[in-house]
């Protein structure tokens, strides 16, 4: 894609939003994300960096014309941060006391689970329930050891 507005609605089309969502996320009206979307107005610097947090993309991305599917840092970070505390819920839950790199292995593979075959992290709240087996099985395997 050539120009910065065409990335712009790929991003809002990507991140499943329709132009009424977007308009109410971002506080403006129908009009100026049709406006953004088709060049008719300017883009600021702050603009396109709000934009690119609510699409979850990476405003670089945007601005300088590389995929715009790539996934946003923060959001990627807050799933880690998800997907950690879960895993620090079950080691209490289990009353476990695994090395630091069994926790780190449990934290990498449900992660992986997570975003296969994904552009971005999943948007719904993570499952705790869906990798209990995991956890408990890696804690068995390295006290086994």
């Amino acid at each position: 894609m050539e120009h910065l507005y065409d990335r712009i609605r790929e991003a809002r089309e990507r991140a499943g939003l329709t132009v009424n969502e977007a308009a109410e996320k971002l506080g403006v009206s129908r009009v100026q994300i049709w406006r953004m979307e088709n060049k008719t107005e300017t883009i600021t610097a702050e603009r396109l960096f709000i934009i690119a947090a609510i699409y979850q993309v990476d405003p670089y991305a945007l601005f300088k014309g590389i995929d715009a599917t790539t996934q946003s840092y923060t959001a990627l970070y807050s799933r880690i941060g998800e997907i950690v505390a879960m895993v620090e819920q079950e080691v209490q839950r289990q009353d476990a006391k695994p090395p630091p790199d069994v926790v780190g292995e449990a934290v990498v593979e449900i992660l992986r689970q997570e975003t296969r075959g994904r552009t971005s992290p999943p948007t719904d709240p993570l499952d705790p329930e869906k990798y209990q087996g995991l956890v408990a099985l890696l804690f068995k395997q390295a006290s086994q050891k």
